[in-house]
């Protein structure tokens, strides 16, 4: 006679959902006492391809009726979402189904912005919430609980999405280095500048006078870390090379505009963020999680973010252990410093030396998803 096993829905959107999910899906699949079924939308189901994960493609245009029928067909014993805030926020219609027919939801969150629009309705209502949020730190979830949310629901699990740093962070030698500034055409001479970028502008406008505008936004940025990195190279006659890496949201045709340069840049979307975050000089960006992964990968790291018009969301800005820029004026003094001042960079990298890595986020979400159902702990 057959068993059936508890069935958990996994569903995400947005990479950086995505990305949190990957390992706990893994670790779930392991496990023969339940199954996973995987729903992408968006760029989750790249990422999840890329990773050997095996999903389903979810279209943008679901209705509430074809996710009632989902739910009434397959009996899941849980949901498992991402956190997406693109607009089409398809989570939230699997987590109000969760909660019509019953069945027991967990959210993971993956970085420290947007609290309450990953689970509100059109009139900022935090009507989409699942019966459990895992989130990464304390500080989460102080910031969520000032934004209004029930502290019973909030669970500190860390970001699973952070568990491999640690084996990224000791294993990757010299020789790996090499090798990827040789795959990226670099001389032994060049110094090597990581720009990760991410799509703000999409996120909260360009219009100055918008309420959610930031200040800023990824094209000037650019613009001017360019200018920036073209005025040090010549004022210490030294060669400087600029890697753009998109995020998984942006077209990489975004950044084939000609700056009119002598800086050399460059566009790279293949390979591991990690490799690249770990053969660069300077790793540069916004806000994107992966500043943060940069630090805990041992990497200095600058967040430029001028003329911010809100409290920085960047947790390693706030513990000191990135380097935040928040006016037009400092952006090239603060680069060359971080990038040719080697006392400087011997204290950045001191600071970050004993930066624990937590590899224990996927067992504890996993473990959490265990107890939501009442099914025993491996």
């Amino acid at each position: 006679m057959t068993v059936d096993v508890p069935l958990i829905l996994a569903v995400a959107g947005d990479p950086g959902g995505a990305n949190a999910l990957a390992p706990v899906i893994e670790r779930l699949r392991s496990d023969s006492r339940v199954s996973v079924r995987a729903l992408a939308y968006r760029q989750a189901g790249k990422l999840w391809r890329q990773r050997g994960l095996a999903c389903e493609d979810l279209s943008e245009d679901i209705f509430m009726g074809a996710v009632s029928s989902f739910f009434k067909q397959k009996h899941p014993s849980l949901l498992l979402t991402g956190t997406s805030a693109n607009g089409v926020d398809l989570e939230k219609q699997f987590v109000a189904q969760a909660r019509h027919m019953r069945v027991p939801s967990v959210a993971v969150l993956d970085f420290w912005t947007n609290y309450a629009l990953r689970f509100a309705d059109a009139d900022g209502l935090l009507s989409f919430l699942p019966d459990r949020i895992a989130v990464m730190d304390e500080q989460a979830r102080s910031e969520m609980l000032a934004a209004g949310f029930e502290s019973a629901r909030i669970v500190v699990t860390g970001q699973p999405a952070f568990d491999d740093l640690r084996h990224w962070r000791e294993g990757f030698s010299e020789a790996r280095r090499a090798e990827v500034r040789t795959m990226l055409g670099l001389k032994q001479n060049q110094l090597f500048v990581l720009f990760a970028s991410q799509p703000l502008s999409s996120l909260y406008g360009t219009d100055p006078f918008h309420p959610h505008y930031q200040g800023y936004h990824e094209e000037p940025v650019l613009d001017m870390l360019v200018k920036a990195l073209e005025q040090i190279a010549r004022k210490n006659e030294v060669e400087v090379v600029l890697v753009i890496r998109p995020h998984p949201r942006e077209k990489v045709e975004a950044f084939t505009k000609r700056w009119g340069s002598s800086l050399p840049i460059s566009v790279y979307t293949d390979g591991e963020s990690c490799d690249l975050v770990m053969a660069a000089d300077l790793v540069v960006g916004m806000t994107t999680v992966l500043l943060v992964e940069a630090c805990y990968l041992g990497c200095l790291t600058v967040s430029l973010q001028p003329e911010l018009r809100f409290p920085d969301s960047l947790p390693t800005n706030r513990l000191g252990l990135s380097r935040a820029v928040y006016t037009t004026q400092q952006i090239a003094p603060v680069i060359e410093e971080m990038l040719l001042d080697e006392m400087t960079r011997k204290a950045a990298r001191a600071r970050l030396a004993h930066l624990a890595v937590d590899t224990d986020a996927t067992r504890r979400v996993v473990d959490l998803a265990y107890e939501m159902i009442g099914f025993p702990q491996v």
